[in-house]
């Protein structure tokens, strides 16, 4: 459940667990980072492409969960702080974030 709280600029909600706003992640610039990409099974056979162990803010974290659904034409979501990808693109995402200047693992 969230709480309407103001902040002198009008209303916002605000997760009732939230005391303060400064917990905010900074993004660690692509090539300070070791990204972890993995394979998950799921129900009925499905697979899953995780990209996890990313140290990036949630608009940072969700505009590249947009860049790689793009570049791989499959659907996905972020949750949990890591990326899924819809399939098993383990090759296709490893080749994109190398080539961008991302540490893979």
């Amino acid at each position: 459940m969230s709480k309407k709280r103001t902040g002198g600029e009008g209303w916002s909600l605000v997760s009732a667990g939230v005391a303060d706003l400064s917990g905010e992640v900074i993004s660690l610039p692509p090539q300070e980072q070791r990204v972890r990409i993995s394979l998950e099974k799921r129900r009925k056979g499905k697979v899953v492409t995780l990209v996890d162990n990313l140290v990036l803010s949630e608009p940072d974290l969700r505009d590249l969960g947009k860049s790689l659904k793009v570049m791989c034409g499959t659907g996905g979501t972020v949750r949990d702080r890591r990326i899924e990808l819809q399939g098993d693109r383990r090759g296709q995402v490893s080749a994109w974030l190398l080539e961008n200047g991302w540490g893979v693992r």
